[in-house]
């Protein structure tokens, strides 16, 4: 088979539709959507991230992550199918919906900080009802006070316990995620639809959000540039917002057939299934051992290596990389929400 044969055979499991950086097709220019609406629909988005220029930073090799994938190697364990990160697909929106204000209640009484503000409101309650209605009062302001305390050892402890032995529970595949083969994204709207397009028909975005606790965080946003909907990547606090450079790189290395898939332990099961990484790993290309991560010295990794690795992720010139999407979409600049 000749050279050219090999690559085209090595290459079929990827569709057209597929990501290439080398080759993003021209696409339809952008609706301007005029001063005021840019101001009401994209107040909260604060930068919009260039495309198809790559730091080669991953942020997904935290040492959690290094000892989730090394503890599942050891015991035999396999993430269920749609809940993997594989060579095909990254998933999201895994919670059932009926779940969701569930969760956001737990946490509420589950959090130190939250239960302090409430424990702090029932009390002064409590005190005005006891000068209000006496003994009384003092019983109405006790069973509140004990129910409080209830409710936050209850999500604090056996409800989390529950949550962490029993994840199937509270989690559905919902068939969404970032699928590398074929170039598309798919998610849950707030509307319970579900809305899929091609994954370079979304800009990138950072956008900011005050917490009910008072601390700024950072999220990082797709938004679909032709209907206006969008969906998290990821969210950090506002200390860590260099971070989401990282989180956005290594998406896009994932999407991108063009490119070996990122090297983190989530995906080093997988390497040997792409065909664009299996050819860069035979080629020697990718410098370490393929059971790279399984073996890693999680002390050493934890202590030395990956606080050189996050100083990477801080130091690096973010701002110098030239957004290539500008040149297939002809009037992003103009037009873009930020």
């Amino acid at each position: 088979m000749s050279g050219n044969a090999s690559q085209l055979g090595e290459m079929s499991e990827y569709e057209s539709s597929a990501f290439r950086s080398i080759d993003i097709p021209r696409q339809k220019p952008l609706d301007d959507p005029g001063g005021f609406l840019k101001a009401l629909e994209g107040g909260d988005l604060i930068e919009r991230l260039p495309w198809a220029h790559y730091g080669h930073l991953n942020i997904h090799e935290r040492p959690n992550y290094v000892n989730s994938h090394q503890n599942r190697l050891n015991n035999g364990h396999k993430l269920p199918e749609g809940r993997a990160w594989t060579n095909r697909q990254k998933p999201k929106d895994l919670i059932k919906t009926r779940w969701q204000l569930l969760l956001m209640f737990a946490g509420a009484f589950a959090d130190y900080f939250m239960f302090s503000f409430w424990f702090f409101i029932v009390s002064v309650t409590g005190v005005v009802l006891v000068f209000k209605f006496g003994i009384p009062g003092l019983v109405h302001g006790l069973e509140w006070l004990a129910g409080l305390i209830g409710l936050h050892l209850f999500f604090r402890y056996p409800f989390t316990w529950f949550l962490e032995h029993n994840p199937d529970f509270i989690i559905k595949d919902l068939g969404c995620g970032f699928f590398r083969p074929t170039g598309m994204v798919k998610f849950r709207t707030w509307r319970e639809e579900t809305f899929e397009a091609p994954f370079i028909e979304f800009d990138p975005y950072i956008s900011y959000h005050v917490q009910p606790k008072g601390p700024v965080s950072y999220k990082l946003q797709l938004r679909h540039r032709y209907s206006g909907w969008q969906t998290a990547v990821a969210e950090v606090h506002s200390t860590q917002k260099v971070e989401l450079y990282a989180h956005w790189d290594e998406l896009q290395r994932f999407m991108d057939v063009s490119q070996p898939l990122p090297d983190i332990p989530a995906l080093e099961p997988y390497r040997h299934l792409d065909p664009t990484t299996a050819a860069y790993d035979a080629a020697g290309k990718r410098e370490r051992p393929a059971d790279y991560w399984a073996t890693l010295d999680l002390e050493w990794w934890e202590k030395e290596g990956y606080p050189a690795h996050i100083e990477k992720i801080r130091n690096f010139p973010w701002d110098s990389l030239e957004d290539q999407m500008q040149y297939s979409v002809p009037n992003l600049n103009e037009a873009a929400m930020a």
